[in-house]
């Protein structure tokens, strides 16, 4: 399995500020469009006192076998955390950077694919993995 680290110097991810338990993992599904990139997932972070961006690491366990990742920042608005709409407090509506992923088809191709990342909070050591279920269609 290959392993490709992005580093948090380079990258703002995003999942809400807790101070919970120190790993989650969770399985998303998503359709995309043959042939174009799509947004497939965002992470963002931000400090509940300052409502400033977080940075952290993220690592591609898995890499997708029909397609590829491209990872860029975006600013996105504090709306919602992962585990539901509480949590925001004062930071709700404020702007932060975010680390977006797009998902990328190989040219021609349609059906399933799947890649799995890790994310880890610099802040709290906390790590969610994440395993994305692609269908390209």
């Amino acid at each position: 399995m290959m392993k490709e680290q992005l580093v948090a110097a380079a990258f703002w991810v995003a999942l809400a500020w807790t101070s919970g338990a120190n790993a989650n993992s969770n399985s998303f599904s998503k359709t995309v469009p043959p042939g174009k990139p799509t947004r497939v997932a965002a992470y963002h972070s931000w400090d509940p006192t300052t409502c400033a961006s977080l940075s952290a690491t993220m690592n591609v366990q898995a890499n997708p076998k029909h397609g590829t990742l491209v990872p860029h920042v975006t600013t996105t608005t504090i709306r919602t955390t992962r585990i539901g709409t509480g949590g925001v407090g004062q930071c709700y509506g404020h702007a932060i950077k975010a680390l977006q992923i797009d998902y990328k088809p190989a040219p021609g191709y349609r059906g399933p694919d799947s890649f799995i990342i890790e994310v880890i909070f610099g802040y709290t050591e906390r790590r969610d993995t994440d395993t994305y279920n692609i269908t390209v269609e």
